[in-house]
């Protein structure tokens, strides 16, 4: 490539990242404005370490209010990030709910590779984050593999979140262990849906033995549900993403 041809594409390169940043900061203003009490949710959540993006979490927040779900689960909780976020969602919204959160805490997929170990406990951390926020009334803990935890599981499901181990595998056990359980007005979340081709493909293979129903994706995540028509909420939350340019080629609005 000439020097120019490589001024050039960095120019593009910068160019699409600013354009893609800036949608980004408007669909995080316009979901958070959506429900001033995210606010509250926000305050708490947001200085726990984690993963656990600020425009997922006002995306997430405006799913559950409309659901206003009495059980949620949560695969996958490392260091408590997304568990404080759903205990104080049901806190303020004001719903006689239960976060049931499961994790073997043995740790987090990309950070056990960049480091090049097999594992890093997280429950001490996990659980000085609950007692720091308050919310632990409202979380069910449960130390062990989603595989593990299904076992003998009975209880309706109203939001799951599926955020487990990142790969083919493990995603299409989750799936089968727990959509099951979901109820027939549950939304499903699975997180780096995106990121990762082996997650990406476990969806869709989920998605098309029929008993959940693909919504499309948005920052990251895909979303799902028993419903063949998504909740106003979830809508809400796909046509937020990327509105300039979800329909220019390139660009997958619906997975």
């Amino acid at each position: 490539m000439s020097e120019m041809g490589a001024k050039l594409e960095r120019v593009k390169v910068a160019a699409r990242s600013a354009v893609l940043h800036g949608q980004n900061s408007w669909s995080m203003q316009f979901l958070a404005s959506q429900d001033p009490r995210f606010a509250d949710v926000w305050e708490a959540a947001g200085a726990i370490p984690g993963w656990f993006g600020h425009v997922n979490a006002a995306a997430q927040f405006h799913i559950l209010a409309e659901l206003r779900p009495e059980r949620i689960v949560e695969i996958g909780s490392y260091l408590g990030k997304s568990t404080v976020f759903y205990a104080k969602s049901l806190e303020v919204l004001g719903i006689d709910g239960k976060v049931t959160s499961i994790d073997p805490h043995t740790g987090d997929r990309q950070h056990l590779e960049a480091l090049g170990i097999s594992e890093l406990p997280s429950f001490d951390l996990f659980r000085s984050h609950l007692l720091a926020t308050g919310i632990s009334d409202y979380v069910e803990t449960i130390v062990a593999t989603s595989h593990e935890a299904s076992a003998g599981w009975k209880d309706p499901i109203d939001f799951l979140f599926i955020d487990g181990w990142h790969s083919y595998e493990a995603v299409m056990e989750d799936g089968l262990d727990w959509i099951p359980h979901l109820t027939d007005r549950a939304v499903v979340f699975f997180d780096d849906a995106t990121r990762y081709p082996e997650v990406s493909r476990a969806i869709n293979d989920l998605a098309g033995r029929g008993t959940i129903h693909l919504y499309g994706d948005a920052f990251g995540q895909a979303i799902a549900g028993r419903r063949p028509e998504a909740p106003k909420s979830v809508q809400t939350v796909l046509r937020s993403y990327r509105p300039l340019t979800r329909y220019l080629p390139g660009h997958r609005f619906v997975r």
